[in-house]
Protein backbone atom coordinates (compact mmCIF):
# COMPACT_ATOMS: atom_id res chain seq x y z
CA UNK A 1 0.00 0.00 0.00
CA UNK A 2 1.02 3.65 -1.17
CA UNK A 3 1.88 5.81 1.91
CA UNK A 4 0.54 9.20 1.20
CA UNK A 5 3.57 12.51 1.26
CA UNK A 6 3.22 15.95 -0.01
CA UNK A 7 5.52 14.81 -3.14
CA UNK A 8 3.25 12.14 -4.64
CA UNK A 9 0.26 14.48 -3.61
CA UNK A 10 1.90 17.30 -5.51
CA UNK A 11 2.39 14.79 -8.00
CA UNK A 12 -1.43 13.70 -8.37
CA UNK A 13 -2.19 17.67 -8.76
CA UNK A 14 0.08 18.02 -11.74
CA UNK A 15 -1.46 15.10 -13.39
CA UNK A 16 -4.83 16.31 -12.47
CA UNK A 17 -4.53 19.63 -13.73
CA UNK A 18 -2.88 18.25 -16.94
CA UNK A 19 -5.75 16.29 -17.92
CA UNK A 20 -7.65 19.52 -17.73
CA UNK A 21 -5.46 21.30 -19.66
CA UNK A 22 -5.29 18.70 -22.79
CA UNK A 23 -9.04 19.63 -24.17
CA UNK A 24 -7.85 22.58 -24.37
CA UNK A 25 -4.50 22.36 -26.06
CA UNK A 26 -6.44 20.03 -28.49
CA UNK A 27 -8.66 22.49 -29.25
CA UNK A 28 -5.65 25.15 -30.09
CA UNK A 29 -4.18 22.95 -32.66
CA UNK A 30 -7.47 21.96 -34.67
CA UNK A 31 -7.79 25.71 -34.86
CA UNK A 32 -4.85 25.87 -36.07
CA UNK A 33 -4.95 23.59 -38.37
CA UNK A 34 -8.19 24.95 -39.47
CA UNK A 35 -6.86 28.42 -39.91
CA UNK A 36 -4.29 27.15 -42.32
CA UNK A 37 -6.16 25.03 -44.24
CA UNK A 38 -8.46 28.24 -45.00
CA UNK A 39 -4.89 29.90 -45.57
CA UNK A 40 -3.90 26.90 -48.12
CA UNK A 41 -7.35 27.30 -50.08
CA UNK A 42 -7.15 30.96 -50.30
CA UNK A 43 -3.66 31.10 -51.40
CA UNK A 44 -4.48 28.38 -54.23
CA UNK A 45 -7.48 30.69 -55.28
CA UNK A 46 -5.58 33.57 -55.67
CA UNK A 47 -2.47 31.80 -57.90
CA UNK A 48 -5.75 30.56 -60.09
CA UNK A 49 -7.16 33.91 -59.94
CA UNK A 50 -3.54 35.28 -61.13
CA UNK A 51 -3.13 32.99 -64.07
CA UNK A 52 -7.06 33.05 -65.44
CA UNK A 53 -7.51 36.23 -65.17
CA UNK A 54 -11.14 37.88 -64.46
CA UNK A 55 -13.84 34.93 -64.04
CA UNK A 56 -16.85 37.59 -64.34
CA UNK A 57 -15.20 38.34 -67.70
CA UNK A 58 -15.10 36.06 -70.92
CA UNK A 59 -12.15 33.71 -71.16
CA UNK A 60 -10.25 34.45 -74.65
CA UNK A 61 -8.88 30.95 -75.23
CA UNK A 62 -12.35 29.89 -74.14
CA UNK A 63 -14.06 32.03 -77.06
CA UNK A 64 -11.24 30.96 -79.57
CA UNK A 65 -11.12 27.15 -79.27
CA UNK A 66 -15.01 27.88 -79.63
CA UNK A 67 -14.73 30.00 -82.56
CA UNK A 68 -12.09 27.92 -84.47
CA UNK A 69 -13.89 24.48 -84.42
CA UNK A 70 -14.08 23.81 -88.09
CA UNK A 71 -14.12 21.08 -89.61
CA UNK A 72 -12.09 19.44 -92.43
CA UNK A 73 -13.36 20.00 -95.62
CA UNK A 74 -12.88 16.67 -98.00
CA UNK A 75 -14.01 15.89 -101.71
CA UNK A 76 -16.09 13.32 -102.74
CA UNK A 77 -13.39 10.90 -102.89
CA UNK A 78 -12.21 11.42 -98.90
CA UNK A 79 -9.52 14.38 -100.48
CA UNK A 80 -8.34 16.53 -97.97
CA UNK A 81 -9.01 20.16 -99.10
CA UNK A 82 -9.05 22.31 -96.28
CA UNK A 83 -8.19 21.45 -92.53
CA UNK A 84 -6.62 24.12 -89.45
CA UNK A 85 -3.88 23.74 -88.04
CA UNK A 86 -1.10 24.87 -85.08
CA UNK A 87 -0.27 28.44 -86.24
CA UNK A 88 1.63 31.58 -83.55
CA UNK A 89 0.95 35.07 -83.44
CA UNK A 90 4.10 37.50 -83.47
CA UNK A 91 3.79 39.36 -80.44
CA UNK A 92 5.71 42.58 -78.81
CA UNK A 93 5.71 43.91 -75.11
CA UNK A 94 6.60 47.17 -76.12
CA UNK A 95 7.74 48.04 -72.45
CA UNK A 96 10.65 45.09 -72.73
CA UNK A 97 11.69 46.55 -76.25
CA UNK A 98 15.39 48.22 -76.30
CA UNK A 99 15.93 49.06 -79.85
CA UNK A 100 11.95 49.49 -82.18
CA UNK A 101 14.05 50.68 -85.33
CA UNK A 102 16.76 47.75 -84.94
CA UNK A 103 13.63 45.76 -84.58
CA UNK A 104 12.25 46.58 -87.23
CA UNK A 105 14.72 46.15 -89.30
CA UNK A 106 15.15 42.40 -87.96
CA UNK A 107 11.90 41.48 -88.62
CA UNK A 108 11.57 42.91 -92.01
CA UNK A 109 14.45 40.49 -92.25
CA UNK A 110 11.67 37.60 -92.03
CA UNK A 111 8.78 39.43 -93.31
CA UNK A 112 9.77 42.18 -95.85
CA UNK A 113 6.18 43.23 -96.25
CA UNK A 114 5.47 44.08 -93.18
CA UNK A 115 5.72 48.31 -92.95
CA UNK A 116 8.66 49.48 -91.51
CA UNK A 117 6.95 52.78 -90.17
CA UNK A 118 4.26 51.28 -88.77
CA UNK A 119 6.22 48.49 -86.78
CA UNK A 120 8.14 51.22 -84.97
CA UNK A 121 5.16 52.79 -84.02
CA UNK A 122 3.71 49.81 -82.52
CA UNK A 123 6.97 48.59 -80.98
CA UNK A 124 6.82 52.14 -79.23
CA UNK A 125 3.02 52.10 -77.90
CA UNK A 126 3.88 51.95 -74.17
CA UNK A 127 0.51 52.21 -73.81
CA UNK A 128 -0.38 48.65 -74.58
CA UNK A 129 1.34 45.54 -72.53
CA UNK A 130 1.39 43.04 -75.69
CA UNK A 131 0.60 44.05 -79.37
CA UNK A 132 -0.01 41.80 -82.22
CA UNK A 133 2.45 42.21 -85.43
CA UNK A 134 1.65 39.57 -87.07
CA UNK A 135 -0.86 36.39 -87.52
CA UNK A 136 -1.29 32.58 -88.58
CA UNK A 137 2.99 31.87 -88.42
CA UNK A 138 4.08 28.43 -89.49
CA UNK A 139 6.47 27.05 -86.67
CA UNK A 140 9.25 27.26 -89.53
CA UNK A 141 8.86 31.29 -89.35
CA UNK A 142 8.59 31.38 -85.19
CA UNK A 143 11.54 28.87 -85.44
CA UNK A 144 13.49 31.72 -87.94
CA UNK A 145 11.94 34.51 -85.53
CA UNK A 146 13.31 32.71 -82.55
CA UNK A 147 16.82 32.52 -84.34
CA UNK A 148 17.48 35.73 -84.05
CA UNK A 149 16.42 36.66 -80.15
CA UNK A 150 14.99 39.77 -79.95
CA UNK A 151 14.30 41.00 -77.01
CA UNK A 152 10.62 41.69 -76.24
CA UNK A 153 9.30 39.80 -79.28
CA UNK A 154 7.28 36.18 -78.19
CA UNK A 155 4.85 34.21 -79.64
CA UNK A 156 1.25 33.16 -78.77
CA UNK A 157 -0.45 29.89 -80.44
CA UNK A 158 -2.88 30.39 -82.04
CA UNK A 159 -4.97 28.34 -85.01
CA UNK A 160 -5.33 28.92 -88.91
CA UNK A 161 -6.98 27.09 -92.07
CA UNK A 162 -5.07 25.23 -94.51
CA UNK A 163 -5.51 24.75 -97.61
CA UNK A 164 -3.29 21.65 -98.75
CA UNK A 165 -4.03 21.29 -102.58
CA UNK A 166 -2.97 25.43 -102.88
CA UNK A 167 -4.75 27.12 -105.60
CA UNK A 168 -6.54 23.86 -106.54
CA UNK A 169 -11.01 24.72 -106.07
CA UNK A 170 -9.61 28.26 -104.87
CA UNK A 171 -13.11 29.41 -105.66
CA UNK A 172 -15.11 26.93 -104.21
CA UNK A 173 -13.58 26.86 -100.94
CA UNK A 174 -13.18 30.45 -100.24
CA UNK A 175 -11.45 31.18 -97.33
CA UNK A 176 -11.09 32.32 -93.83
CA UNK A 177 -10.11 35.32 -91.72
CA UNK A 178 -7.29 35.06 -89.09
CA UNK A 179 -9.86 34.76 -86.21
CA UNK A 180 -11.14 32.16 -88.57
CA UNK A 181 -14.02 33.77 -89.10
CA UNK A 182 -15.14 33.11 -92.98
CA UNK A 183 -15.25 35.14 -95.71
CA UNK A 184 -16.32 33.51 -99.56
CA UNK A 185 -16.69 30.45 -100.86
CA UNK A 186 -18.65 26.89 -98.46
CA UNK A 187 -16.59 28.03 -95.90
CA UNK A 188 -18.94 31.09 -95.72
CA UNK A 189 -21.55 29.43 -97.35
CA UNK A 190 -21.43 25.80 -95.52
CA UNK A 191 -20.00 27.92 -92.43
CA UNK A 192 -23.14 26.23 -89.65
CA UNK A 193 -22.30 22.73 -91.39
CA UNK A 194 -18.21 23.13 -91.02
CA UNK A 195 -18.62 24.58 -87.22
CA UNK A 196 -20.92 21.89 -86.29
CA UNK A 197 -19.09 18.89 -88.15
CA UNK A 198 -16.33 20.28 -85.88
CA UNK A 199 -18.12 19.79 -82.56
CA UNK A 200 -18.72 16.57 -83.77
CA UNK A 201 -15.28 15.84 -85.58
CA UNK A 202 -16.17 14.40 -88.98
CA UNK A 203 -15.25 16.22 -92.08
CA UNK A 204 -17.75 17.82 -94.42
CA UNK A 205 -17.77 16.12 -97.87
CA UNK A 206 -18.37 17.97 -100.61
CA UNK A 207 -19.47 17.34 -104.57
CA UNK A 208 -16.28 18.28 -105.76
CA UNK A 209 -13.94 15.47 -107.74
CA UNK A 210 -10.45 16.90 -107.33
CA UNK A 211 -9.27 15.17 -110.62
CA UNK A 212 -12.08 16.27 -112.55
CA UNK A 213 -11.21 20.04 -110.78
CA UNK A 214 -7.24 19.93 -111.95
CA UNK A 215 -8.46 19.42 -115.59
CA UNK A 216 -10.80 22.00 -115.87
CA UNK A 217 -8.89 24.17 -114.15
CA UNK A 218 -6.03 23.37 -116.46
CA UNK A 219 -7.78 23.43 -119.78
CA UNK A 220 -9.26 27.24 -118.61
CA UNK A 221 -6.52 28.89 -117.83
CA UNK A 222 -4.85 28.14 -120.72
CA UNK A 223 -7.74 29.21 -123.00
CA UNK A 224 -8.33 32.46 -121.19
CA UNK A 225 -4.64 33.11 -121.49
CA UNK A 226 -4.63 32.56 -124.93
CA UNK A 227 -7.72 34.24 -125.84
CA UNK A 228 -6.58 37.20 -123.58
CA UNK A 229 -9.75 37.36 -121.54
CA UNK A 230 -10.08 39.15 -118.74
CA UNK A 231 -11.81 36.09 -116.91
CA UNK A 232 -13.25 32.69 -117.39
CA UNK A 233 -15.87 30.55 -115.64
CA UNK A 234 -16.57 27.06 -115.81
CA UNK A 235 -18.75 24.43 -113.99
CA UNK A 236 -19.26 20.27 -114.44
CA UNK A 237 -22.35 19.06 -113.05
CA UNK A 238 -23.89 15.60 -112.48
CA UNK A 239 -27.06 16.88 -113.93
CA UNK A 240 -29.28 13.68 -112.21
CA UNK A 241 -28.43 14.37 -108.99
CA UNK A 242 -27.13 18.21 -109.56
CA UNK A 243 -23.52 17.75 -107.67
CA UNK A 244 -20.87 19.64 -108.69
CA UNK A 245 -17.69 18.14 -110.00
CA UNK A 246 -16.00 20.50 -110.85
CA UNK A 247 -16.78 24.74 -110.37
CA UNK A 248 -13.55 26.82 -111.49
CA UNK A 249 -13.00 31.01 -111.95
CA UNK A 250 -9.65 32.42 -114.22
CA UNK A 251 -7.55 33.81 -112.27
CA UNK A 252 -6.95 31.41 -109.72
CA UNK A 253 -5.71 32.28 -106.20
CA UNK A 254 -4.15 30.33 -103.35
CA UNK A 255 -6.34 30.75 -100.46
CA UNK A 256 -3.48 29.94 -98.34
CA UNK A 257 -2.24 33.60 -98.73
CA UNK A 258 -5.65 34.89 -99.89
CA UNK A 259 -5.26 38.67 -98.16
CA UNK A 260 -2.37 39.05 -101.10
CA UNK A 261 -4.27 37.87 -104.20
CA UNK A 262 -5.84 40.49 -106.11
CA UNK A 263 -9.49 41.10 -106.06
CA UNK A 264 -9.78 39.99 -109.57
CA UNK A 265 -8.45 36.59 -108.78
CA UNK A 266 -10.40 36.33 -105.76
CA UNK A 267 -13.69 37.01 -107.66
CA UNK A 268 -16.00 33.67 -108.06
CA UNK A 269 -17.18 34.25 -112.04
CA UNK A 270 -19.68 31.30 -111.91
CA UNK A 271 -22.05 32.32 -109.10
CA UNK A 272 -21.25 35.71 -108.62
CA UNK A 273 -20.78 36.94 -112.12
CA UNK A 274 -24.03 37.98 -114.12
CA UNK A 275 -23.93 38.42 -118.21
CA UNK A 276 -26.59 38.11 -120.89
CA UNK A 277 -26.28 34.88 -122.16
CA UNK A 278 -26.43 34.82 -125.50
CA UNK A 279 -27.44 31.91 -127.67
CA UNK A 280 -27.20 29.50 -125.16
CA UNK A 281 -30.62 30.45 -124.47
CA UNK A 282 -32.19 29.51 -127.76
CA UNK A 283 -32.65 26.21 -127.05
CA UNK A 284 -34.94 27.09 -124.32
CA UNK A 285 -37.30 29.37 -126.39
CA UNK A 286 -37.70 26.41 -129.01
CA UNK A 287 -38.84 24.29 -126.31
CA UNK A 288 -41.46 26.78 -124.97
CA UNK A 289 -42.76 27.07 -128.43
CA UNK A 290 -42.60 23.56 -128.91
CA UNK A 291 -44.41 22.74 -125.45
CA UNK A 292 -46.97 25.82 -126.20
CA UNK A 293 -47.56 23.66 -129.91
CA UNK A 294 -46.97 26.94 -131.60
CA UNK A 295 -44.16 25.31 -133.88
CA UNK A 296 -43.75 21.95 -134.76
CA UNK A 297 -40.68 19.89 -135.55
CA UNK A 298 -41.35 19.58 -139.32
CA UNK A 299 -42.01 23.95 -139.81
CA UNK A 300 -39.37 25.77 -142.04
CA UNK A 301 -39.04 29.52 -142.06
CA UNK A 302 -37.33 31.88 -144.12
CA UNK A 303 -34.47 33.83 -142.08
CA UNK A 304 -32.53 35.16 -145.32
CA UNK A 305 -33.86 38.79 -144.32
CA UNK A 306 -33.57 41.08 -141.22
CA UNK A 307 -36.24 41.70 -138.91
CA UNK A 308 -37.38 44.60 -137.30
CA UNK A 309 -39.61 44.76 -134.00
CA UNK A 310 -40.43 48.13 -132.31
CA UNK A 311 -37.80 49.74 -134.81
CA UNK A 312 -34.62 47.75 -133.92
CA UNK A 313 -33.18 45.71 -136.77
CA UNK A 314 -32.72 42.10 -135.68
CA UNK A 315 -30.19 40.24 -137.61
CA UNK A 316 -27.96 36.79 -137.76
CA UNK A 317 -24.43 36.83 -138.23
CA UNK A 318 -24.40 34.37 -140.89
CA UNK A 319 -27.98 34.36 -142.91
CA UNK A 320 -29.04 30.95 -143.20
CA UNK A 321 -30.07 30.60 -147.19
CA UNK A 322 -33.34 28.88 -148.33
CA UNK A 323 -36.02 27.86 -146.12
CA UNK A 324 -34.63 26.72 -142.39
CA UNK A 325 -35.42 24.15 -139.97
CA UNK A 326 -35.80 24.43 -136.02
CA UNK A 327 -32.53 22.07 -136.24
CA UNK A 328 -31.02 24.72 -137.97
CA UNK A 329 -31.97 27.62 -135.86
CA UNK A 330 -30.16 25.93 -133.42
CA UNK A 331 -27.45 24.46 -135.46
CA UNK A 332 -26.71 27.75 -137.23
CA UNK A 333 -27.65 30.34 -134.14
CA UNK A 334 -30.30 32.12 -135.91
CA UNK A 335 -31.23 35.27 -133.93
CA UNK A 336 -34.17 35.50 -136.60
CA UNK A 337 -35.77 32.59 -136.34
CA UNK A 338 -35.55 32.67 -131.51
CA UNK A 339 -37.28 36.22 -132.07
CA UNK A 340 -40.02 34.50 -134.40
CA UNK A 341 -40.45 32.16 -131.99
CA UNK A 342 -40.44 33.95 -128.91
CA UNK A 343 -42.59 36.85 -130.00
CA UNK A 344 -45.09 33.66 -130.67
CA UNK A 345 -44.94 32.70 -127.17
CA UNK A 346 -45.47 36.12 -125.88
CA UNK A 347 -44.13 38.19 -122.83
CA UNK A 348 -46.13 36.04 -119.63
CA UNK A 349 -45.62 32.53 -120.97
CA UNK A 350 -42.17 33.36 -121.91
CA UNK A 351 -41.28 34.62 -118.06
CA UNK A 352 -42.81 31.94 -116.28
CA UNK A 353 -40.56 29.16 -118.54
CA UNK A 354 -37.52 31.15 -117.43
CA UNK A 355 -38.91 31.38 -113.60
CA UNK A 356 -38.99 27.69 -113.69
CA UNK A 357 -35.58 27.35 -115.46
CA UNK A 358 -34.19 28.80 -112.50
CA UNK A 359 -32.98 31.84 -114.78
CA UNK A 360 -34.52 34.59 -112.55
CA UNK A 361 -33.47 33.80 -109.48
CA UNK A 362 -30.41 33.00 -108.22
CA UNK A 363 -28.64 29.85 -107.63
CA UNK A 364 -28.82 27.54 -104.76
CA UNK A 365 -24.93 26.92 -104.75
CA UNK A 366 -23.28 26.98 -101.13
CA UNK A 367 -20.92 29.82 -101.59
CA UNK A 368 -20.65 32.65 -99.97
CA UNK A 369 -23.03 34.59 -102.36
CA UNK A 370 -24.96 33.79 -105.22
CA UNK A 371 -25.54 36.42 -107.27
CA UNK A 372 -29.01 37.41 -108.64
CA UNK A 373 -29.76 37.40 -112.16
CA UNK A 374 -30.47 41.05 -113.86
CA UNK A 375 -34.39 40.34 -115.47
CA UNK A 376 -36.26 43.22 -115.88
CA UNK A 377 -39.79 42.63 -116.71
CA UNK A 378 -39.98 42.35 -120.42
CA UNK A 379 -42.35 45.15 -121.82
CA UNK A 380 -42.14 45.93 -125.58
CA UNK A 381 -41.86 43.41 -128.47
CA UNK A 382 -38.73 44.16 -129.17
CA UNK A 383 -37.58 42.78 -125.46
CA UNK A 384 -39.55 39.57 -125.84
CA UNK A 385 -37.78 39.03 -128.91
CA UNK A 386 -34.41 40.00 -127.18
CA UNK A 387 -34.79 37.63 -124.83
CA UNK A 388 -35.76 34.55 -126.79
CA UNK A 389 -32.41 35.09 -128.47
CA UNK A 390 -30.47 35.60 -124.82
CA UNK A 391 -30.17 39.79 -124.79
CA UNK A 392 -32.19 41.35 -122.11
CA UNK A 393 -31.43 38.97 -118.97
CA UNK A 394 -28.63 38.88 -117.58
CA UNK A 395 -27.55 35.42 -115.39
CA UNK A 396 -24.62 33.26 -113.98
CA UNK A 397 -22.71 30.34 -115.31
CA UNK A 398 -24.49 28.75 -112.28
CA UNK A 399 -27.65 29.22 -113.12
CA UNK A 400 -27.25 28.90 -116.48
CA UNK A 401 -25.67 25.16 -115.85
CA UNK A 402 -28.95 24.43 -113.71
CA UNK A 403 -31.47 25.23 -116.42
CA UNK A 404 -29.29 22.52 -118.83
CA UNK A 405 -30.03 19.74 -116.42
CA UNK A 406 -33.22 19.74 -117.96
CA UNK A 407 -31.65 18.18 -120.91
CA UNK A 408 -30.69 15.46 -118.46
CA UNK A 409 -34.19 15.07 -116.82
CA UNK A 410 -36.27 14.35 -119.29
CA UNK A 411 -37.71 17.78 -119.12
CA UNK A 412 -37.08 18.80 -114.95
CA UNK A 413 -34.41 20.89 -113.50
CA UNK A 414 -32.01 19.96 -110.48
CA UNK A 415 -30.58 22.47 -108.29
CA UNK A 416 -26.85 22.45 -108.59
CA UNK A 417 -25.18 21.53 -105.26
CA UNK A 418 -21.53 21.45 -104.09
CA UNK A 419 -22.67 19.25 -101.16
CA UNK A 420 -21.70 15.03 -101.89
CA UNK A 421 -25.95 14.36 -102.16
CA UNK A 422 -25.50 10.84 -100.74
CA UNK A 423 -28.84 9.38 -100.24
CA UNK A 424 -30.69 12.42 -100.00
CA UNK A 425 -33.65 13.50 -101.81
CA UNK A 426 -33.61 15.26 -105.28
CA UNK A 427 -36.70 17.23 -106.13
CA UNK A 428 -36.80 18.11 -109.70
CA UNK A 429 -38.94 21.30 -111.06
CA UNK A 430 -40.86 20.16 -114.01
CA UNK A 431 -40.25 22.63 -116.79
CA UNK A 432 -40.74 20.81 -120.51
CA UNK A 433 -42.24 17.08 -121.24
CA UNK A 434 -39.83 14.56 -121.78
CA UNK A 435 -40.94 13.97 -125.85
CA UNK A 436 -39.99 18.03 -126.35
CA UNK A 437 -36.59 17.72 -124.14
CA UNK A 438 -35.88 14.92 -126.62
CA UNK A 439 -36.37 16.87 -129.39
CA UNK A 440 -34.10 19.76 -128.19
CA UNK A 441 -31.86 17.60 -127.55
CA UNK A 442 -31.24 16.31 -130.97
CA UNK A 443 -30.74 19.88 -132.30
CA UNK A 444 -28.33 20.41 -129.29
CA UNK A 445 -26.55 17.62 -130.92
CA UNK A 446 -26.74 18.93 -134.53
CA UNK A 447 -25.06 22.11 -133.19
CA UNK A 448 -21.90 20.30 -132.47
CA UNK A 449 -21.69 17.74 -135.44
CA UNK A 450 -23.04 20.40 -138.15
CA UNK A 451 -23.14 23.97 -136.53
CA UNK A 452 -21.49 26.09 -134.60
CA UNK A 453 -20.53 23.60 -131.67
CA UNK A 454 -18.02 21.92 -133.82
CA UNK A 455 -15.28 22.50 -132.27
CA UNK A 456 -16.49 20.67 -128.56
CA UNK A 457 -17.34 17.79 -130.73
CA UNK A 458 -15.59 14.41 -128.86
CA UNK A 459 -15.57 11.10 -130.75
CA UNK A 460 -17.20 8.21 -128.98
CA UNK A 461 -18.98 10.98 -126.33
CA UNK A 462 -21.94 12.52 -128.51
CA UNK A 463 -21.51 15.62 -126.61
CA UNK A 464 -24.59 17.82 -126.98
CA UNK A 465 -24.57 21.51 -126.44
CA UNK A 466 -25.22 25.23 -127.94
CA UNK A 467 -22.58 28.10 -128.40
CA UNK A 468 -23.42 31.97 -127.05
CA UNK A 469 -21.57 35.05 -128.18
CA UNK A 470 -23.15 38.12 -126.33
CA UNK A 471 -21.61 41.43 -126.99
CA UNK A 472 -21.14 43.61 -123.88
CA UNK A 473 -22.15 47.07 -123.17
CA UNK A 474 -19.77 49.60 -123.81
CA UNK A 475 -19.27 52.78 -122.03
CA UNK A 476 -21.60 54.50 -124.22
CA UNK A 477 -24.51 51.94 -123.11
CA UNK A 478 -24.18 50.41 -126.86
CA UNK A 479 -22.87 47.04 -128.03
CA UNK A 480 -19.37 46.60 -128.39
CA UNK A 481 -18.65 44.03 -131.44
CA UNK A 482 -14.97 43.98 -129.43
CA UNK A 483 -15.85 42.88 -126.10
CA UNK A 484 -17.79 39.64 -126.31
CA UNK A 485 -18.66 37.34 -123.12
CA UNK A 486 -18.37 33.52 -125.24
CA UNK A 487 -19.89 30.36 -123.67
CA UNK A 488 -20.85 27.00 -124.41
CA UNK A 489 -23.25 25.07 -122.45
CA UNK A 490 -24.06 21.37 -123.03
CA UNK A 491 -25.05 17.78 -122.16
CA UNK A 492 -23.03 14.62 -122.48
CA UNK A 493 -23.36 11.59 -123.50
CA UNK A 494 -26.46 12.89 -125.56
CA UNK A 495 -26.76 9.12 -125.68
CA UNK A 496 -27.80 8.91 -122.29
CA UNK A 497 -27.24 12.25 -120.90
CA UNK A 498 -26.09 12.65 -117.52
CA UNK A 499 -23.58 15.16 -117.48
CA UNK A 500 -23.76 19.03 -117.74
CA UNK A 501 -20.79 21.39 -118.90
CA UNK A 502 -20.83 25.23 -119.05
CA UNK A 503 -17.60 27.08 -120.04
CA UNK A 504 -17.64 30.77 -120.48
CA UNK A 505 -14.69 33.58 -121.65
CA UNK A 506 -14.98 37.09 -120.67
CA UNK A 507 -13.76 40.17 -123.12
CA UNK A 508 -12.52 37.33 -125.29
CA UNK A 509 -12.16 40.29 -127.97
CA UNK A 510 -13.33 40.65 -131.93
CA UNK A 511 -13.62 36.94 -133.42
CA UNK A 512 -13.66 35.40 -129.75
CA UNK A 513 -16.87 33.51 -130.08
CA UNK A 514 -18.15 31.15 -128.47
CA UNK A 515 -17.49 28.25 -131.08
CA UNK A 516 -14.34 29.57 -131.29
CA UNK A 517 -12.93 29.99 -128.00
CA UNK A 518 -15.25 28.01 -125.28
CA UNK A 519 -16.21 25.26 -126.82
CA UNK A 520 -12.62 23.90 -127.68
CA UNK A 521 -12.19 23.92 -124.10
CA UNK A 522 -14.75 21.64 -123.93
CA UNK A 523 -13.53 18.96 -125.68
CA UNK A 524 -9.67 19.54 -124.22
CA UNK A 525 -11.33 19.09 -120.61
CA UNK A 526 -13.97 15.81 -121.50
CA UNK A 527 -11.32 13.88 -123.91
CA UNK A 528 -9.09 14.32 -119.70
CA UNK A 529 -11.97 13.54 -117.34
CA UNK A 530 -14.47 11.23 -119.54
CA UNK A 531 -11.91 8.04 -117.99
CA UNK A 532 -12.87 9.27 -114.62
CA UNK A 533 -16.48 9.26 -115.17
CA UNK A 534 -16.62 6.29 -116.47
CA UNK A 535 -17.04 6.77 -120.35
CA UNK A 536 -15.00 5.96 -123.06
CA UNK A 537 -13.89 8.17 -126.18
CA UNK A 538 -11.87 7.61 -129.53
CA UNK A 539 -8.59 8.00 -129.82
CA UNK A 540 -7.86 11.02 -132.19
CA UNK A 541 -6.63 10.98 -135.35
CA UNK A 542 -3.17 11.97 -136.20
Amino acid sequence: MRTWSPASANRVGVLAASAEAAPARYRIRALAFAIFAVCLLLAGRAVQLAFSGDPLGPSRQVARSEAVARADIVDRNGVLLATTVRAFALTASPERVRDASGTADMLRSVFPELDRATLIRRLTDRSRRLVYLRRSLTPTLRARVEALEIAGIGFEQEQRRSYPQGALAAHVLGFTDVDLQPLAGVERGLDGLIREAGADGRPVRLSIDVRVQYALETELARSAEAAGASGAAAVLLDGRTGETLALASWPAFDPNEAGRAPEASRRDRVAGDVHELGSTVKPFTIAMALEEDLTRPGEVFDLSRPMVVNGAAIEDHEPIEGMASLRDIIAHSSNIGAARLALRLGRDRQRAYLDRLGLTQAATLEVGRNQAPLAPAAGAERDVAGLGFGYGLAATPASLAGAYTVFVNDGARVAPTLLARGDAPITPTPVFTPEVTRQVLGYLRAAVTHGTGRAADVPGLAVAGKTGTAEKLGTDATYDEGRNFSSFAGVFPATDPRYVIVVALDDAGAGGAGGVVAAPVVARTLRRVAPMLGLAVEAPVR
